[in-house]
């Protein structure tokens, strides 16, 4: 009997090489199936705010293909910085590739930033306290916003729900909702004017629709308070039913005055242009043109220091020579966030208004009215003069030396704090370099002053950049304290004297550009500029 030959050592080896092949190129399909299989597995992450039921915040999430996520029903924004970010309230769902996955969160300036990074392997539910570094509502202080924007026709779909979370998530407890123009009489949400509080609103976040009255050479205006839409909504723009440049912004103004609303000019001076007449005075113009006539005429209250591509300090300067000519007008703030399009988020700048116990529309409007109120992006300062803060005024029967107190409290950086007296810095505080305990800021210090005229007397913060202010630098002012010396008006000369000029400009562009549908028309608007150029050279005479 035969027997089959006995496999040599050559046959073995070929042999093993073709199994260890086999096996190899096994291995490396099997490997890049589950690497593949890996980066296509998605987990539920859900994240509950605390503390339950009354948390909100803004959320970014990036997952491990570096991409970022949002739930599926949210409202996807995008700052200018072109970070994607949504609006959450109370607990939220986010599908995220396995990985580690970045959450950031922020509830306003008030709230410390929060990062939280894991490694996403399973479905996961995770606790996340919403926490503060500062509690201004329990101090009694209420931060506002005057120009928020919930329907320009932008490619969101939002509703005034969406509004109040957004209100909720940065910790925003009045928000002047202000009904515009799109394109010409394309006006929404105007029916929403009540002069009281939207129906959603809630015992600390207010929302209340107002209104932007634009014009294209004269500036644009915020209505607080008002109990319907003013009209004409909007004046000077070409292509639109009402293309000629009437009525004065007085008129409309004023009648808000007469509803019981308040009145705030916007974005007084942009970015790039020392005064708002350019090189061509007649070219479409959004500053604050006519913003010394109003106030003079008295239906001006408040100017926005703090807005859209506006320079602050340049604002603010034209906002001191006004406070000389014994104008008290309030510092204020409007973002000219846009709800309905990719923007910067609502409340990044805020208006801090002091109220008198529980919060309420028309003691947060009679507070800002008074001056009792502070503008920032971040920064937290506070003011008192003998006991008394802004917005108050110290009679003073003859001239003394007094105290001022002031505190600056802040979450980001800041490097000096100016004492104000009149429009001129006269004493500057440079705050410590570094943090103190858990990151948080603080600079205390008091200056005697001696006041020998009736005066005004604010602070003022300057810090560097940081990524949780989305308004350039760090910026803080106080409204003024007054002073006054034996009840005498504050009055300086040479600001007069400045705005006589500046309305002999306005003047010059109002004859120029010449857009009136008749000469009366014009006539009209000249006799209120030179009416109220005359009140300045009164004072400056």
């Amino acid at each position: 009997m035969k027997t089959a030959p006995t496999a040599g050592p050559r046959q073995r080896l070929q042999s093993g090489l073709t199994c260890l092949t086999i096996g190899l190129l096994a291995s490396l399909v099997m490997g890049f199936i589950n690497t593949a299989q890996s980066a296509e597995t998605n987990y539920t992450v859900q994240i509950q705010l605390l503390p339950a039921g009354s948390a909100a915040a803004r959320v970014r999430v990036i997952g491990s293909d570096q991409k970022f996520s949002a739930p599926a029903d949210a409202v996807v924004r995008k700052t200018t910085r072109e970070e994607d970010y949504f609006y959450a309230d109370d607990t939220f769902t986010v599908n995220v590739p396995r990985g580690v996955t970045h959450f950031y969160f922020s509830a306003g300036l008030e709230s410390i930033p929060y990062h939280l990074e894991i490694d996403v392997q399973s479905d996961t539910t995770l606790p996340v306290p919403i926490n503060r570094w500062i509690d201004m509502r329990a101090r009694g202080w209420y931060g506002g916003d005057s120009h928020v924007h919930l329907h320009t026709g932008g490619p969101l779909a939002v509703t005034v729900k969406d509004a109040l979370v957004a209100a909720r998530a940065e910790g925003l407890h009045y928000s002047n909702l202000c009904v515009s123009n799109n394109v010409g009489d394309d006006i929404r949400d105007a029916p929403l004017i009540t002069g009281k509080p939207h129906p959603l609103s809630t015992a600390s976040h207010l929302l209340v629709f107002g209104e932007e009255m634009r014009s294209s050479i004269y500036g644009h205006m915020q209505f607080f308070g008002i109990r319907e839409l003013v009209t004409p909504q909007y004046t000077g723009f070409l292509d639109t039913p009402n293309h000629h440049d009437y009525p004065a912004n007085y008129t409309m103004a004023a009648e808000a005055v007469r509803q019981g609303g308040i009145v705030t000019y916007g974005h007084p001076m942009f970015k790039d242009q020392p005064l708002p007449f350019g090189d061509d005075p007649t070219a479409d113009n959004g500053a604050a043109r006519e913003l010394p006539v109003d106030a003079i005429l008295g239906v001006a209250h408040a100017v926005d220091l703090m807005s859209y591509n506006s320079d602050e300090d340049r604002s603010a300067e034209l906002w001191y020579r006004l406070l000389n000519c014994g104008l008290k007008l309030a510092a204020c703030v409007g973002t000219d966030a846009l709800l309905d399009r990719s923007t910067d988020p609502l409340g990044g700048s805020r208006v801090y208004v002091q109220v008198d116990g529980p919060l309420t529309m028309n003691k947060w409007l009679t507070g800002l009215k008074q001056g009792r109120s502070f503008v920032t992006n971040g920064p937290i300062p506070q003011l008192t003069i003998d006991g008394q803060g802004p917005g108050d005024t110290c009679q003073l029967k003859e001239q003394k030396t007094v105290r001022a107190h002031v505190t600056v409290e802040s979450y980001t950086a800041f490097d000096r704090v100016d004492l104000i007296v009149n429009g001129e810095v006269v004493h500057t505080h440079k705050s410590p370099p570094n943090a103190g305990a858990n990151g948080f800021r603080i600079s205390r210090y008091h200056v005697d002053l001696p006041i020998t005229r009736s005066s005004w007397v604010a602070v003022r913060v300057h810090g560097p950049d940081h990524p949780a202010i989305f308004d350039g630098p760090a910026w803080a002012h106080t409204s003024p304290v007054y002073l006054s010396l034996q009840q005498q008006p504050i009055v300086h000369r040479a600001d007069a004297a400045y705005f006589v000029d500046w309305i002999g400009r306005l003047l010059r562009v109002v004859a120029t550009r010449d857009r009136y549908a008749e000469a009366a028309d014009r006539q009209r608007v000249e006799k209120l500029f030179q009416h109220a150029q005359q009140k300045f050279r009164q004072l400056a005479e």
